[in-house]
């Protein structure tokens, strides 16, 4: 059985960073914190490896609350080194969201540190948004927006949010599934897809991220299109937030063209 109450106690899960950069010049913008496990015994594991037991175990909260902190101990670490990094986006869990408390306590977290509420994004799944019913959800999305914090809606695409989802929510930026971009090259109809998110977002006045990058020639599509970021493994892999000064500081100075993806980053 995986000790994920133990191992949140040790520290043994903490965020990964995943860089996101500007699809036309490559300036890097921010970085998704993604949970990894240093697991004593099995090496690093990933979410699908262990979220159900974190379930389980009723840790889903403290999972939420080190992810947190320890995002926003990275745009303090971040800042201590001189690194321009605008914000870091935290995953939220349904559970999460659910939790009558959750806002007043994220926003005490950003307050005690005396972070710009701004740098935190706070990522929802599409999915979270269809239930009209859970209006604990709306109350804290909206508490957490009308704080300063940013709103992203993940996974765009693989649901079936409604333009007045989005509208309640007061979405900042919706995350392009990857699902879209993985054979972009090669099918007109994703395109199709992906033109169409884009021009609903030019509509509604919403930022758009492009998610699983995985190649040059995705990379260059997607920024033709109007995309406005990118996130993927042809800008590099999560990393260590150890990692992420030296990868940031390894780049080439932002080119206003297509030329964005040297160096790959680290595994």
């Amino acid at each position: 059985t995986l000790q994920v109450a133990d191992a949140l106690q040790a520290g043994e899960i903490r965020p990964w960073f995943q860089p996101q950069v500007d699809a036309a010049t490559g300036a890097l913008t921010g970085f998704e914190a993604l949970a990894r496990w240093y697991h004593p015994d099995l090496g690093i594991l990933t979410p699908p490896q262990f979220l159900d037991s974190i379930d389980g175990a009723g840790q889903t909260a403290a999972l939420g609350e080190r992810m947190l902190r320890d995002a926003l101990h990275a745009l303090e670490t971040w800042d201590r080194a001189g690194l321009d990094v605008a914000q870091v986006g935290v995953n939220f869990s349904l559970a999460e969201l659910r939790d009558p408390r959750l806002a007043d306590r994220v926003i005490w977290e950003v307050d005690r540190r005396d972070m710009a509420p701004g740098r935190i994004a706070v990522e929802i799944l599409e999915t979270v948004t269809l239930d009209d019913a859970e209006e604990v959800i709306i109350r804290n999305v909206r508490a957490l927006r009308d704080a300063g914090l940013r709103i992203d809606l993940d996974d765009f695409g693989t649901g079936a949010a409604a333009i007045s989802h989005i509208a309640r929510f007061g979405v900042h930026r919706i995350k392009i599934d990857r699902s879209f971009v993985s054979d972009l090259e090669e099918s007109d109809e994703k395109r199709r897809i992906i033109a169409a998110i884009l021009r609903l977002a030019v509509e509604l006045g919403i930022d758009t991220l492009a998610e699983g990058v995985e190649t040059d020639a995705q990379a260059v599509a997607l920024a033709e299109m109007g995309c406005s970021h990118l996130q993927g493994y042809a800008i590099a892999r999560p990393m260590p937030l150890t990692d992420t000064i030296a990868w940031a500081r390894g780049r080439p100075a932002p080119q206003p063209d297509l030329a964005l993806l040297s160096p790959r980053g680290t595994a």
